[in-house]
């Protein structure tokens, strides 16, 4: 007989996604939310606090949306790729610094430029 399977966890879910997106360790992914990766292990296992479910949202519809419109495994790559429109020289340290918003406003702006 067969183990019975874990029930699924959006929460853990959402915070793999995330990662698989954007090439993240764990400890990246911790960084972003400005918290240790111990905390995170955490939120995987007892759920995101709800003082964090919003950023986690946002930064997943952010990761959602360069999977969508940039080929997937050319994404670790640019999010750490130094660009001087960037507030804080790449998306990582622009969603570490001031959110999934800003990096929204850059691919506002560079899209633009676009046919």
């Amino acid at each position: 007989m067969a183990l019975p399977r874990r029930a699924a966890n959006p929460d853990d879910d959402a915070l793999s996604e995330i990662r698989s997106i954007l090439g993240l360790s764990e400890h990246e992914l911790a960084d972003l939310f400005d918290v240790r990766r111990e905390s995170v292990i955490g939120w995987r296992r007892n759920g995101i606090p709800e003082t964090r479910r919003a950023s986690v949202g946002r930064l997943l519809d952010l990761a959602r949306v360069l999977y969508r419109d940039i080929r997937p495994e050319r994404i670790p790559e640019i999010v750490r790729t130094h660009d001087d429109w960037l507030p804080h020289g790449t998306m990582l340290a622009t969603i570490r610094r001031d959110g999934p918003e800003a990096v929204y406003a850059y691919l506002r702006r560079l899209f633009s430029y676009a046919d």
